[in-house]
């Protein structure tokens, strides 16, 4: 019957929200404590330049753009089995090794991942109806570490991750640049022993706002990196220097 359907429907979409262990807790009733994860990675994007976007184009056509990006973006997630943790405006937030059955493949999923996510974004329009205003660009950057997790509230609930290595995650990313990824020394360092073939170059030390210099490394192929932002596609691109 219709109830039956919609419970069925209800419980389905936790497993979709909630990592599967959570989402079993909640369908028994039973409450979520937090729970310390040791060694997860953690992805972050943004678009570059997106305030500006958002100026441009009407809040119907930025809604629409995002769910393209991001309908991109999860699937790329189910690919490489990367948990999205939550859409923040333009930030997309992903996990690996949550359930701790990716310990030997986490951050490799998370640099496979964040290649393809630069590439689908590139070929997401701006604006369908404009072809001129271009393609996206983001930034992305990683980190790899300890994070806590915990469901959040009872009305519309959240499942949140917490702790430095969050922190530092969104650093990388904000210090990142147009069509980049960057990754800390840690996930480097756990990158080549996953995948040593793996594209991985030393950028140096950079200035991390609460953190001081910290080694960094940009992560991918560094042909298509080394490209100037002069004459590309769309006019959105970053002129952040670091």
């Amino acid at each position: 019957n219709t109830r039956l359907r919609t419970e069925v429907a209800a419980g389905d979409m936790l497993y979709k929200v909630f990592p599967k262990k959570v989402a079993d807790m909640l369908k028994a009733g039973r409450k979520v404590e937090p729970e310390t994860h040791n060694n997860v990675t953690v992805f972050f994007s943004d678009i570059v330049r997106f305030t500006d976007i958002s100026r441009a184009l009407s809040p119907v056509k930025v809604c629409q753009m995002l769910d393209r990006l991001y309908l991109a973006f999860d699937a790329l997630a189910n690919k490489h089995e990367v948990f999205k943790v939550e859409t923040i405006g333009d930030a997309w937030v992903g996990v690996t090794n949550l359930e701790g059955n990716q310990s030997a493949t986490h951050v490799k999923r998370i640099a496979e991942f964040a290649v393809e996510a630069v590439a689908a974004a590139n070929n997401i329009m701006i604006d369908e109806d404009d072809p001129a205003a271009g393609t996206l660009h983001i930034r992305v950057g990683f980190h790899s570490g300890p994070v806590v997790s915990n469901v959040i509230g009872s009305l519309n609930p959240r499942y949140a991750l917490f702790g430095d290595t969050m922190n530092t995650a969104s650093r990388m990313e904000s210090l990142s640049t147009s069509d980049r990824i960057q990754c800390t020394e840690t996930s480097a360092r756990i990158l080549k022993e996953q995948a040593p073939d793996f594209p991985r170059r030393r950028r140096g030390k950079v200035a991390v706002k609460g953190k001081g210099n910290m080694v960094t490394y940009w992560v991918g192929s560094l042909l298509t990196h080394e490209k100037s932002p002069k004459g590309r596609k769309g006019g959105f691109d970053d002129k952040k220097m670091i």
